[in-house]
């Protein structure tokens, strides 16, 4: 991803953003290609266990580098057909606190430097914002913490802050695998800044380029879909329940890639066939112990939601069970049955037909599984109508923006960035660019 940013950023305008913000940056991998090739990035991530293992992977390269420093090999600099631009002044070098030993050496003092800032928040639309305006203020970027700036050919101490009076920054927004309702969010970011005046004083920052790829749509608030203006004037509305986001992760024509992959499909089947199997057992089992104490049922409660996507009362009391456990039918439910605690000896006038009748039992198992993989075959297909969605929605809001202010007109791309064969199953980014800039489909 680094790669297509890297020349998707390559025409020279004077408005190519050299601050990037990396949102859900996890343990930084992303951050750091990027500062690897000279922009200042702000990654944030919601979770502190994530942001510290990424200082600790930027405190390991910044050692690294800085013994190759004093080896007086320069491995600050990348070869030619990486740099970015192929521009002398984009060679790039590590921001830490460590000291670099070499740092007013005369390669460096003509270099760009990247920086890389971390921060733990709680992501929504309006910390988003507050961040980077924070960051950008605070003079984090394009510094080295401890060390000097460059005027001209000049290291100077730096002393001076970004005022909102100076002309707004151009900012790239970007996010690997962001989960369920954060990309919508990062979109809602990126079109509010696009909309709003430019003028000194008024705005610190300008969204002026956008690559997200999204990621767990089973953990999208309902209200983020639809998202375009086509989709919600449909009578009737579309709608996706939460099983239908869920069908959405699947990729059912990589199962069969290898003998590894097409193992796990099974055993992914089978847990789900299982698991459906028990369900009347569960069920019957907690209106027993409902009627017993003079409680309310599960059943009672509004779970339509929840159907089929196993996380009805029942099944999320059954909670997870080893891979082992799903051998066969008997251990499965011999391992379940006693989690729950629970002898069906109890309870065995009311249980199903097919508990104990293997035949029955095999022809439910098989319509299940079909069943199942249909379900999943449609996911490619629900993915691809969540991207189509929040494209045509970013396509109105430009189109309404352009209409009202004087903006840069944009376009807005779906890019195939990875092999699905590879292990990335989110594979299609959500570009948005200045119309001037080269398509990189």
């Amino acid at each position: 991803m680094s790669g297509y940013i890297d020349q998707l950023l390559c025409p020279g305008s004077t408005d190519t953003p050299n601050h990037v913000v990396d949102v859900g940056s996890g343990q930084g991998y992303l951050s750091r290609a990027l500062q690897n090739l000279g922009f200042h990035v702000l990654a944030l991530d919601s979770n502190e266990i994530q942001t510290s293992g990424a200082e600790r992977w930027k405190a390991k390269e910044a050692a690294r580098r800085q013994k190759q420093f004093k080896r007086g090999n320069d491995a600050q600099s990348l070869p030619d057909s990486q740099h970015h631009c192929n521009n002398p002044l984009f060679q790039s070098h590590v921001a830490t606190s460590v000291p670099l030993a070499s740092i007013a050496s005369k390669n460096i003092i003509h270099s760009r430097t990247g920086s890389l800032t971390h921060q733990t928040i709680c992501i929504n639309p309006r910390t988003l914002e507050t961040s980077i305006h924070d960051w950008l203020l605070s003079g984090e970027d394009n510094q080295i913490a401890g060390c000097t700036h460059m005027i001209g050919d000049l290291l100077v101490d730096r002393t001076e802050r970004r005022t909102p009076e100076d002309k707004p920054v151009p900012v790239m927004m970007v996010a690997l695998h962001a989960c369920g309702s954060l990309t919508p969010d990062v979109l809602r970011v990126f079109l509010s800044n696009y909309r709003r005046p430019s003028a000194p004083g008024i705005c610190i920052w300008t969204a002026q380029a956008l690559v997200v790829v999204g990621c767990c749509y089973n953990l999208m608030a309902s209200e983020d879909f639809p998202l375009s203006r086509s989709l919600r004037e449909r009578v009737p509305v579309a709608t996706l329940p939460l099983s239908s986001r869920h069908l959405a992760a699947q990729i059912p024509y990589q199962w069969l890639r290898n003998e590894t992959s097409a193992r796990e499909t099974s055993l992914a089947i089978r847990k789900v066939v299982f698991r459906a199997l028990l369900q009347p057992v569960l069920q019957k089992i907690s209106a027993l112990e409902a009627s017993a104490n003079h409680t309310t049922t599960s059943s009672s409660y509004d779970v339509e939601e929840l159907r089929g996507v196993g996380q009805t009362p029942e099944n999320r009391r059954l909670g997870k069970l080893p891979d082992a456990a799903y051998k066969d039918w008997e251990t499965f439910l011999d391992r379940a049955t006693s989690k729950i605690g629970v002898r069906l000896d109890q309870i065995a006038t009311q249980l199903p037909v097919y508990i104990h009748d293997k035949r029955r039992r095999m022809q439910l198992e098989s319509a299940l599984s079909v069943l199942h993989v249909l379900r999943c075959i449609m996911g490619p297909l629900i993915e691809s109508l969540i991207l189509l969605d929040r494209h045509e929605w970013i396509r109105e809001e430009l189109s309404r923006s352009s209409e009202t202010q004087e903006s840069s007109p944009m376009d807005v791309e779906l890019v195939n960035l990875f092999d699905q064969a590879t292990g990335s199953g989110r594979n299609v980014a959500i570009v948005i660019k200045p119309c001037e800039w080269p398509n990189m489909i």
